[in-house]
């Protein structure tokens, strides 16, 4: 036999009295491990959103924040910059200065960081495209156009050794249409140099995909059209690494 079958109505009574205390006192304790783990996960998700509130405040900050050399919108072009070849490849220009009129040009801006520049236009054409009777048969290059921000007393010969030390990757731009642009350019800091920046720009030619593989790139100064540019802007995200 059992032992409940042996026990009294009133030792029966005591036993499940004991039985629900002690599931009583387990319910209490779920209960308070569960209320223990919801804190737990309410606090990681609180903690979790402040981080991502203060991630989405730093990125507006770090896009908000920018320093800008302002320009006149001027056309310049291979001509009126009056360029000179690089002796080493005389396919590209020397770097040179944009000219500016007017003021708010200069800017200390973070070297290293996202910098765009703004173009009203930028526009390169292949002259060969026009030439008769045969396409191509004198000048089969075509001029587009590079840009640097660096050290306003800067010469090609520095920032060529500035975008060789810092790694720096510098874009070409250039098209057959009257289209804005903004293209992403390397920002220098030049020691020894007075800090205050300017924009710096130098001509590059390329082969026309039209010809045959084997043909090199022509003397920047003499080949490649009269490529045309005209800068709005130049804007440096100094909280924006690169």
């Amino acid at each position: 036999m059992s032992n409940s079958q042996t026990m009294s109505l009133d030792q029966r009574i005591a036993a499940l009295q004991q039985t629900n205390g002690e599931l009583v006192a387990s319910n209490n304790t779920l209960t308070q491990t569960v209320t223990g783990k919801i804190g737990a996960i309410n606090a990681t998700v609180a903690s979790a959103e402040a981080r991502m509130d203060q991630a989405i405040a730093n990125l507006a900050a770090s896009h908000s924040d920018m320093r800008i050399n302002y320009y006149d919108g001027v056309a310049h072009s291979k001509a009126s910059m009056e360029i000179e070849a690089d002796p080493q490849q005389p396919h590209m220009s020397k770097w040179k200065l944009v000219p500016v009129s007017g003021i708010g040009y200069h800017q200390y801006p973070v070297a290293g960081a996202l910098t765009r520049v703004h173009l009203k236009n930028g526009y390169s054409y292949e002259p060969g495209y026009s030439e008769s009777p045969t396409q191509y048969a004198a000048d089969w290059s075509r001029s587009n156009m590079q840009f640097v921000l660096a050290n306003e007393h800067a010469n090609s010969e520095q920032i060529d050794a500035a975008i060789e030390a810092q790694g720096a990757t510098v874009y070409t731009t250039g098209g057959w249409n009257s289209c804005a642009k903004m293209v992403m350019i390397p920002c220098l800091s030049i020691a020894g140099l007075h800090p205050y920046t300017r924009l710096f720009v130098r001509f590059v030619n390329a082969v026309s995909p039209q010809v045959p593989a084997d043909k090199q790139p022509q003397n920047i100064v003499d080949f490649g059209g009269n490529t045309t540019f005209a800068v709005d802007r130049v804007v440096n995200y100094p909280h924006i690494k690169v």
